[in-house]
Order: C-alpha cells, then sequence, then structure tokens
C-alpha cells in the first residue's frame, strides 16, 4: 500500500514540473474511481464525469502553484466530494428559487445581463422550440423540475435510455447553436421563459 502511496506522490511531483505524461498516467489511475465516487453522490453518470474533469482541469492549470498537505489520493477524493457537494447545493437552490428566478426574469430587460447573455437565452429558447416535442419534454422534466431519469421514465412511460437519448440530443442541439460554455443558468432561465 505504501509503494502505491509513493508512486502517486513521485507522479504528483512530476505533474507540479509540468510533466504531461505523468497526468496522463495520473488520470488513467484515478478517472473510473473518482466518478464512481461521484456518481455515489450525484446519482448521475454525466454530472460525476463533469465534476471529476473540472476537478484535473483544475490541477493542471494549478500545477506549478499546488500545494498537498493529506495525500494525494485523500485531496483527489476530497476535492471530488466537496465539489459534488457543491452541484447539489446548487440544484436545491435552483429548485427553491424557481418562483423568485421566473419573476425576476420578467423583468430581464432592467437586469444587469449582458446583451451577450440576453442572446444566448433567445438563442436557447429557439433550440428547445425545434426539439422533438417529447425530446422537449424529457428534457425540461429534467433541467427545470429536477426529475431523476428514472423519474420521468416512470411518468412518461418509457425507457430510462430513451430518457438520456432526449437529453443528451438536447443538450448537443444546444451547445451546436450556442456553443459549450452556456452557464446551466442561462439554461435554467430560458426554460423557465420557453
Amino acid at each position: 500500500m505504501n509503494g502505491e502511496i509513493g508512486v502517486i506522490e513521485k507522479v504528483f511531483a512530476a505533474i507540479k514540473s509540468g510533466d504531461q505524461r505523468a497526468f496522463e498516467q495520473m488520470f488513467r489511475m484515478f478517472y473510473i474511481p473518482l466518478c464512481d465516487y461521484a456518481v455515489m453522490i450525484l446519482g448521475e453518470q454525466a454530472e460525476a464525469e463533469d465534476v471529476v474533469q473540472d476537478l484535473f482541469m483544475h490541477i493542471w492549470k494549478s500545477r506549478a502553484k499546488m500545494e498537498v498537505q493529506e495525500s494525494v489520493k485523500s485531496y483527489l477524493f476530497t476535492s471530488v466530494r466537496f465539489r459534488a457537494l457543491n452541484v447539489l447545493k446548487h440544484k436545491i437552490v435552483e429548485r427553491k428559487h424557481g418562483a423568485l428566478l421566473t419573476e425576476f426574469i420578467e423583468n430581464l430587460q432592467c437586469s444587469d445581463y449582458s446583451e451577450e447573455e440576453v442572446q444566448r437565452i433567445e438563442q436557447i429558447k429557439e433550440v428547445l422550440q425545434t426539439l422533438p416535442s417529447q425530446c422537449r419534454v424529457v428534457f425540461t422534466m429534467s433541467c427545470l423540475d429536477g426529475k431523476k431519469y428514472k423519474e420521468i421514465a416512470e411518468e412518461l412511460g418509457i425507457s430510462v435510455n430513451t430518457v438520456k437519448s432526449h437529453i443528451m440530443k438536447a443538450y448537443r442541439d444546444i451547445r451546436a447553436r450556442v456553443g459549450g460554455e452556456s452557464s446551466p443558468l442561462l439554461l435554467f432561465i430560458a426554460l423557465q421563459i420557453n
């Protein structure tokens, strides 16, 4: 066990000095276990993967100034836990304040949203209008109502895989039209005023 820890610490030291191969080695060692851990917290594979990918991006960008007090393995799992819990917290806040957001959005023109953000919201709304009706319903239930894939499948009498493919199609279409960097909040707003 101590041998494994020694290897991980060496790999991390190499990453700090900018060794890309060491970074890839650490990614291969930990990506799947970290995703599995994040799925236990979030219950969603795609969200879990996003959390883990964000962590690895953060490590690579901040590698030179990173200081890890505990073991690297502990640091990775603690960081994933912290990030996953933040995602959950954000979801709860969004759902709790859905009604308030709707009211706030009615005054969108007078708000601090940049012209570009308002334009993005319009583009997202246009994409949502072009989706097949079942796809749009599934996507709205997932993003706006915060329902799990299984709940949606049961409510609509379709398989969980069908739910997944509808949601993936919606995200794909939105990314193709609006670009990859549309924030979850903008998406949420577009759904609210759709």
